[in-house]
């Protein structure tokens, strides 16, 4: 009976054997790990063997398994000649899927982990490429599960690239940029500080007087809130007229000519509503005080023209009532 156990066991233990044998080429016990491991999916016993390795699924297409080869061979030879090149092209194994924020944080780790590498502005670029792309939302892909929205990717990004090489050649743009993607997320605030730094730090650059004008123009974009508050749109006016005192660029100084005619029409809008609701209500007096400040204070507004009018009318409609009442005094005094 022990022995028939014993064939059974033994016979069950050579099926076993063959089906590993069959399915997975062959598998080894380590003592270390206290698993069998197939040879196949492990590590070459040099990182060259593992680089020529994993670029032979890279160069097949196969960019799934080439990635994790690559990956492999960062973690075991992480100080081998090979490791900056093989954290390059897990990027690029990533980037070719079309998974571009996880290329960009395997490009970023190759700029950190090896900042000696030759092609440093190659992964730049790569990386600010992948910023235009989060940027222009050009594939539903980007977003995979992420909860966050491109332009906060697109943001991230422009700023690592400036971070990375804060002279390159990249950064004026990649700066610009992250103003521009701030700014499409309706972030006026952070967008102004960030044209700044443009106009601070790249002088030089043809951003300069765009980054300029920008900074003006999110201060006017600040300043359209629902309800009217004179101080941001005051600060909008100022900042645009600063603009065109120094700018030399005729077409963005015309642009920013007709934005601070809008904002003064904002001003007057606001002045002109409250006019209407005294008027409506027939108190005149303040009807008239309120066109009156149109016209003073906003002397180029579409709503002065309108201002003026209402003016003559309501100041001759309070003259007649003064007379009238004047005359109504004069006619009680008789008796």
């Amino acid at each position: 009976m022990k022995r028939r156990i014993s064939l059974i066991i033994l016979s069950n233990l050579i099926a076993v054997s063959l089906a590993l044998s069959t399915a997975n080429a062959y598998w080894l016990w380590t003592p270390e790990t206290k698993k069998f491991i197939n040879p196949k999916y492990a590590v070459k016993d040099s990182p060259k063997e593992q680089y020529e390795w994993a670029m032979s699924f890279y160069n097949a297409g196969d960019y799934t398994r080439a990635a994790a080869e690559f990956e492999k061979l960062v973690k075991n030879y992480e100080y081998s000649e090979y490791a900056a090149k093989s954290q390059y092209y897990t990027g690029l194994c990533f980037e070719n899927q079309g998974k571009y924020f996880t290329a960009y944080q395997n490009y970023q780790k190759a700029i950190e982990n090896f900042p000696h590498s030759d092609n440093i502005d190659e992964i730049i670029a790569r990386e600010y490429n992948i910023g235009n792309l989060f940027m222009a939302k050009v594939s539903p892909r980007l977003m995979g599960n992420d909860i966050l929205p491109p332009l906060d990717r697109a943001i991230e990004i422009y700023k690592k690239v400036v971070d990375n090489a804060p002279f390159g050649r990249l950064a004026p743009e990649a700066q610009f940029r992250q103003g521009e993607a701030l700014k499409k997320s309706e972030r006026y605030d952070e967008a102004i500080e960030v044209f700044q730094k443009v106009v601070d730090d790249y002088k030089d650059s043809q951003y300069y007087e765009k980054a300029r004008y920008e900074m003006a123009y999110c201060a006017y974009k600040s300043s359209l809130k629902p309800a009217y508050d004179a101080a941001p749109t005051d600060k909008a006016v100022k900042a645009f007229r600063e603009f065109t005192d120094a700018n030399q660029d005729k077409e963005l100084s015309k642009i920013a000519d007709i934005t601070i005619l809008r904002l003064k029409d904002k001003g007057a809008e606001k002045s002109f509503e409250t006019a209407k609701f005294y008027e409506g209500v027939k108190q005149y007096g303040s009807a008239l005080i309120y066109y009156k400040d149109i016209v003073k204070r906003f002397p180029d507004s579409s709503f002065t023209p309108e201002a003026k009018i209402k003016i003559k009318i309501l100041s001759g409609r309070l003259a007649r009532t003064a007379s009238k009442n004047s005359g109504d005094k004069k006619w009680f005094n008789i008796f």
